[in-house]
């Protein structure tokens, strides 16, 4: 592949969540994990914790709350 850029994904787990918990309550990580049938979602600024009915909706749901600023979903 050649691609010289870093990326989280090619960190170790530990390296990648120290890194989220320094961030500073900036959006620097979010997580969609599966709780029964539905799936919680939360990121590391502190300021957005949901629930989605699916795996997509959740993934677009942070989509939306990184990218729109100071907009919370």
């Amino acid at each position: 592949m050649g691609d010289d850029h870093e990326s989280a994904l090619a960190e170790k787990p530990l390296e990648f969540l120290t890194s989220v918990a320094n961030s500073g309550g900036s959006c620097d990580g979010q997580a969609i994990v599966p709780d029964g049938d539905r799936y919680r979602c939360w990121c590391s600024c502190g300021e957005w914790n949901i629930e989605a009915p699916t795996q997509a909706e959740g993934l677009r749901l942070a989509r939306l709350h990184t990218s729109s600023a100071g907009a919370r979903p």
